[in-house]
């Protein structure tokens, strides 16, 4: 982020609102967009397929490896406890989607949801000893819903590519500020991250579920300064 100015805060919200209203057509460039050809061969929902294949892909510093490239789903889900059984039956597949981050996110065959994967849960057993006091009952788990179909993933992660752009030109304080400013900043900060959460619950109204709260939530508010 670029140094502080107090005046920001009406402009930059006033831009998110508008990318965030904006239809895809006036988001989605060429030149930023991952196509993923063997979503042809892909046994999901038309619907899907055609999202994939008219959009793409956001390409973005945290997409940090190419989806798959051949026509078979190579992810195999922990089905670790009640939670991840929750979201994956057994012998269900996923087509690999690539990264966000660290975190492997593949489309459930023949359904199309998507679902953030990790090979097996954390817990506050995985963190040093000294952290472990301030994360009781810490359980990340295996299996996690981002959205419930392909196309909602793709429009979330072209709303959220859009946003980026306005979000990481804010203007930040100064390391010397006062206590109080440096407050200020992230409240408003996090009140415009909250506009993109909401999207993020207006493309997909099961990603507000208490029972299984979309990945897009903790990405988005923790990967956008």
């Amino acid at each position: 982020m670029k140094r502080h100015n107090s005046d920001q805060w009406i402009p930059v919200r006033e831009a998110l609102c508008r990318v965030l209203a904006q239809p895809l057509s006036g988001l989605v460039s060429v030149e930023s967009a991952l196509v993923i050809e063997e979503v042809e061969q892909w046994s999901i929902p038309e619907s899907d397929r055609e999202a994939l294949r008219k959009w793409g892909l956001p390409r973005h510093p945290l997409f940090t490896r190419l989806p798959q490239s051949g026509p078979d789903p190579v992810l195999v889900p922990n089905r670790a406890d009640e939670y991840e059984r929750r979201l994956v039956r057994e012998g269900q597949r996923l087509y690999d989607l690539g990264y966000w981050g660290t975190d492997p996110t593949g489309c459930v065959v023949g359904e199309g949801r998507v679902l953030c994967l990790l090979p097996e849960p954390i817990t506050v057993e995985d963190l040093p000893e000294i952290l472990r006091p301030y994360h009781s009952g810490l359980y990340k788990p295996a299996v996690s819903f981002f959205n419930t179909s392909l196309a909602q993933y793709v429009e979330t992660a072209w709303r959220w590519h859009a946003a980026l752009q306005i979000l990481r030109q804010i203007e930040e304080p100064a390391p010397t500020a006062a206590e109080a400013e440096l407050v200020q900043h992230s409240d408003r900060l996090y009140a415009c991250l909250d506009l993109v959460v909401n999207v993020v619950r207006r493309v997909d109204l099961a990603a507000d579920a208490e029972s299984q709260p979309s990945v897009w939530t903790e990405l988005i508010r923790e990967n956008s300064v």
